[in-house]
């Protein structure tokens, strides 16, 4: 729901429909559950390590949120504390910080957290108690991977076949409307007719 009012109030973006809408919502949940699980199975057998896993998985995705460039804040402190929100999420869930194709940088961010989520799991399995009943705990470890992995293939299709896309509109059209140009983007250089910039 927070999805589609946001691009209610954004002109560029064209609107998501309803049923587009509940697979953004399912396949936001079939990526999030899983890593939660993963959490807390490895806090259940490790209940002081798992402060210091985010502390060591923390720096990098910070890292990496300050490699993309972000300027989403009027001061560099801001910036700086924009950054480590967005670490603090991307240890939970991804979402996009950066213009341009996202595609390349989901793949990166899903490998990092499936490889991080079966060594959790991997962890958990060796120091589960005794008491564990073998059928749940191998229900588990093979649920929690698989609701992961038909999350990504939700995320796919839907980027496939129901986000909603903007066409350009041709010049002459009576519905074209210019963006305006702001006075502090960057205007392109264009020669002059004569072949001078």
């Amino acid at each position: 729901m927070y999805h589609r009012s946001l691009r209610r109030f954004l002109p560029q973006k064209a609107q998501q429909r309803w049923g587009a809408s509940a697979v953004y919502f399912l396949w936001n949940l079939l990526l999030i559950t899983p890593r939660l699980a993963a959490l807390a199975l490895f806090a259940s057998a490790l209940p002081c390590p798992a402060p210091a896993h985010f502390l060591c998985l923390w720096p990098a995705l910070f890292l990496w949120a300050w490699l993309q460039r972000t300027s989403f804040m009027d001061s560099a402190g801001g910036e700086w504390l924009y950054r480590g929100a967005v670490a603090t999420i991307w240890y939970f869930s991804w979402f996009n910080v950066a213009e341009g194709r996202s595609r390349g940088r989901g793949l990166i961010y899903h490998g990092l957290m499936m490889t991080d989520s079966g060594i959790l799991l991997g962890a958990w399995w060796g120091l589960r108690g005794a008491g564990l009943q073998q059928a749940y705990a191998v229900g588990v470890v093979i649920a929690l991977p698989s609701a992961y992995l038909l999350g990504l293939l939700l995320k796919g299709l839907y980027y496939a076949y129901l986000h909603p896309k903007l066409r350009p509109l041709p010049a002459g059209s009576i519905f074209y409307t210019p963006l305006p140009v702001l006075p502090y983007a960057r205007q392109p250089i264009r020669a002059s007719p004569n072949g001078i910039i």
